[in-house]
């Protein structure tokens, strides 16, 4: 960010009016900050950006050549730099990428359909495990609950992701297997996570059913010989490539189990949402692009008014794990303190967080509307009713808008004093409660909502914030496809179980002390 761009920002937000006048002096305000694509509608009224804010926004977004990136990514330049990548994860949903990704994402869909319309008729199997952590846990855990709004799985798909032993005993608790499909997912094959499960769902099938585990072991990953070390038969291995990061991955093969609970015909349509958003985003100039004013609302909020976090409520229990979705998406991406070039950013990524509503309103939405500082809000509903309860879906989507509006116009010292008053309360109490009652306003949230939870719609919404932390990391100067910050914790838990089995190691007082705890114990 340009320092004197900057400058213009904070003397901007410095004599900015509230939220609530700007819709008074400002006419054109929802015509400027409400935009539609498709069946996702997206409203940044409620942000404290003014429309002259908005222009040099745009301006700090050409500045930073954010059309030549845009242009860089959709081509396939090696833009993941550290490490020498193209990120072609649009390429899965049929955008972008040469003739020869063409091709293999073009059959490897086709193999994909095929697998998955057998076991599907087939009727053998009546469960799925799928095995994995990261991306490829988080986003086929958030679709699969999105895709049963549309319909019922046909298969029961269970998850097993962490290494605590707890997680794949819940996974294959009371499952049969003679009838289980245990799909184990993991880019590298290496992860520790991934492999210990894996381990033990395979001495799980294995201990049932001998040799004939084998045909119902699946593997996705990129790293095939890997895999077939493992014991996976290679027709039984599906690939993904190195330009797909693990947290764009779940329109790969690592949605296979996806496809097999709920069809082809739905996991496609996902990706035609997704595919949509991805055009939307190439074709459309700045000032009309739902992706860039997302990403620089963000930008305005975190690098000129301070905040550090963003809290994200879907009011749909369908996709209650969309925050745990983005923090890794928007925070391994963008969660960095140096730019491309090696220099210090500034302020990046702020904490993503949240949990579904109305749950939270009964949890931390008392922060959220009188905490210091407070956080931006990213509202999601849907406005189709997919459970048959009317009376409940108005009143989720009552409570959506409401709090919205709470959070914007708050309530004044004077006006609580008036309730106070007219309840015929002393002048002592009201002195008391008064501004215990108060609420200050003018905290600024996004109101995202979809007609209806469908495929598509689903598929649109998620590459919707793939395209706000592309658009931000490029405000930031930084790589928004490495992940450097997540490896050496890793290498140290390798060394400390090692320890814990008889090695030596030398770490600091507290470290060892812990790992003592353990080795005295065993």
């Amino acid at each position: 960010m340009s320092a004197e761009r900057y400058e213009k920002l904070e003397a901007i937000a410095a004599k900015s009016v509230s939220i609530a006048e700007l819709f008074k002096v400002e006419p054109e305000r929802m015509k400027r900050f409400v935009l539609r694509e498709g069946p996702l509608r997206a409203d940044f009224s409620k942000q404290s950006i003014s429309e002259h804010a908005r222009e040099q926004l745009l301006h700090l977004a050409r500045d930073c050549q954010l059309d030549d990136w845009r242009a860089r990514f959709f081509a396939g330049d090696k833009i993941n730099t550290s490490e020498d990548r193209a990120v072609l994860h649009m390429a899965l949903r049929g955008v972008g990428g040469d003739k020869a990704v063409q091709k293999q994402v073009k059959d490897m869909r086709k193999k994909l359909r095929e697998f998955a319309t057998e076991i599907r008729k087939a009727g053998k199997f009546k469960s799925i495990v799928h095995v994995g952590i990261g991306g490829s846990d988080l986003g086929p855990r958030l679709v699969a609950d999105g895709l049963a709004a549309a319909g019922s799985a046909a298969l029961e798909l269970r998850f097993a992701e962490n290494v605590d032993g707890a997680s794949i005993n819940d996974a294959l608790e009371g499952l049969d297997p003679k009838t289980t499909l245990v799909i184990v997912v993991s880019k590298s094959f290496t992860t520790q996570e991934t492999r210990m499960n894996a381990e033990a769902a395979r001495d799980w099938l294995e201990a049932k059913l001998g040799k004939k585990a084998g045909a119902s072991f699946i593997a996705v990953t990129a790293n095939r010989s890997g895999a077939e070390d493992f014991g996976v038969a290679s027709d039984q291995i599906f690939d993904f490539w190195d330009w797909v990061g693990g947290r764009y991955s779940v329109w790969s093969a690592v949605g296979l189990s996806l496809q097999i609970a709920y069809g082809p015909d739905a996991f496609d349509s996902f990706l035609d949402g997704a595919a949509a958003m991805d055009m939307h985003f190439r074709d459309q100039p700045l000032e009309n692009n739902l992706p860039v004013m997302m990403a620089m609302t963000g930008v305005w909020n975190r690098n000129v008014l301070g905040y550090s976090s963003v809290a994200v409520i879907p009011y749909s229990r369908r996709i209650r794990k969309l925050s745990a979705f983005l923090q890794q998406l928007e925070m391994e991406s963008n969660g960095k303190s140096k730019t491309r070039l090696g220099k210090d950013t500034g302020l990046t990524c702020p904490i993503i967080w949240g949990d579904e509503g109305t749950n939270g309103q009964h949890a931390f939405f008392q922060w959220l509307h009188q905490g210091t500082p407070g956080a931006p809000v990213d509202f999601v509903a849907v406005l189709k009713d997919h459970e048959a309860r009317p009376s409940h879906h108005n009143a989720l989507l009552a409570n959506c808008f409401a709090q919205s509006e709470a959070l914007m116009i708050g309530k004044p010292e004077h006006v609580v004093r008036e309730e106070l008053k007219s309840e015929g309360r002393p002048d002592a109490e009201i002195d008391q409660l008064a501004p215990q009652k108060t609420f200050s306003g003018n905290r600024p949230s996004t109101t995202i909502t979809l007609d209806e939870l469908t495929p598509f719609a689903l598929g649109h919404l998620i590459a919707l914030y793939e395209h706000k932390v592309f658009v931000q990391g490029v405000i930031w100067g930084v790589n928004s496809f490495d992940q450097w910050g997540v490896q050496l914790g890793k290498v140290l838990a390798g060394a400390i179980l090692r320890e814990f089995e008889g090695d030596q190691g030398r770490h600091d007082p507290s470290t060892e002390a812990l790992i003592k705890m353990v080795t005295v114990k065993s």
